[in-house]
């Protein structure tokens, strides 16, 4: 079962979330006590990972298909410590002894998970929660995260993508002051892509382009507001210099602006246009958080 990539986290009914995991996909046939681990394409894995066989030979009890993720430890000592590269983070169980569990809603398949594993050393329980999954999301998104998965806790387990199961890009938001635009290549006059920054001891400094992809009235509006601010010169005196053929403006209008990270250069990951902030004046615009 895959996770449906989605913008936001949904916003009624009953969902799980878990921490999104970077690692290689895996199904654990386990059965007579021998184990057999298996990548998503079907692609025998026992030999990539013979300490993660020897460890869940010991943790299974019974005969079981179990779903999971392989994660590499991230802590060099500790792995040096262990032994053991990598963990195997389980979060799903779709037989045991004999019963097909995937007609079973989630919250009951993780109760078995939990039953038939002995979690100990490189074998984990992954870890969820049960609140909203605005705040799960907004909480893994603070921590750093890029993703989290949202899954409904009454799904059954399909094997395909499904709606069921949602990855959630997470999405800081921030507001920008505007110092120039790029004209489309069908308009010499709309904008194109907003320039923006922020404000560090009284500076300008620039983080990037900011699309405006949206309709034609919020083009217009964006047109009438920045045409009348057109200045010769670049008002931005930090970071690196826009490139381009750039119609500059005095820095007065604030937008929010949705974006995935900033990288290291201090520019904006991925940014997208929300809105106006004419509640803010570009003064109150500070330095990045």
């Amino acid at each position: 079962m895959l996770a449906t990539p989605a913008d936001v986290p949904p916003r009624a009914g009953q969902w799980l979330y878990e921490p999104k995991l970077d690692g290689v996909r895996a199904l654990v046939h386990a059965s007579g006590g021998r184990i057999r681990l298996f990548s998503r394409t079907r692609r025998p894995l026992n030999a990539d990972y013979p300490e993660l066989v020897e460890a869940l030979e010991a943790a299974v009890r019974g005969n079981a298909v179990l779903d999971g993720e392989i994660v590499a430890v991230r802590d060099e000592a500790r792995a040096r410590r262990s032994g053991v590269a990598a963990e195997l983070y389980l979060f799903d169980c779709l037989f045991y002894e004999g019963i097909h569990l995937t007609g079973l809603p989630l919250v009951d398949r993780k109760a078995v998970l939990r039953d038939v594993v002995w979690y100990d050393g490189p074998i984990r329980f992954t870890p969820f929660r049960t609140s909203s999954p605005a705040t799960m999301s907004g909480e893994a998104c603070a921590g750093g995260a890029e993703w989290t998965i949202v899954k409904r806790a009454e799904s059954r387990y399909e094997s395909a993508r499904s709606a069921d199961w949602l990855e959630v890009r997470c999405v800081r938001q921030q507001e920008f002051v505007v110092g120039g635009y790029t004209a489309p290549r069908e308009s010499r006059e709309r904008p194109g892509a907003l320039l923006v920054g922020h404000y560090e001891n009284g500076a300008l400094r620039y983080a990037g382009r900011v699309a405006t992809s949206y309709d034609r009235a919020a083009l217009g509006m964006l047109r009438r507001k920045l045409v009348p601010l057109r200045r010769r010169t670049s008002p931005f005196t930090l970071g690196p210099a826009p490139a381009g053929e750039v119609r500059w403006v005095t820095p007065r209008l604030v937008v929010e602006v949705g974006f995935g990270e900033w990288t290291p250069p201090g520019l904006l990951r991925r940014p997208r246009y929300l809105g106006l902030r004419e509640d803010r004046t570009a003064a109150e615009v500070q330095a990045k958080s």
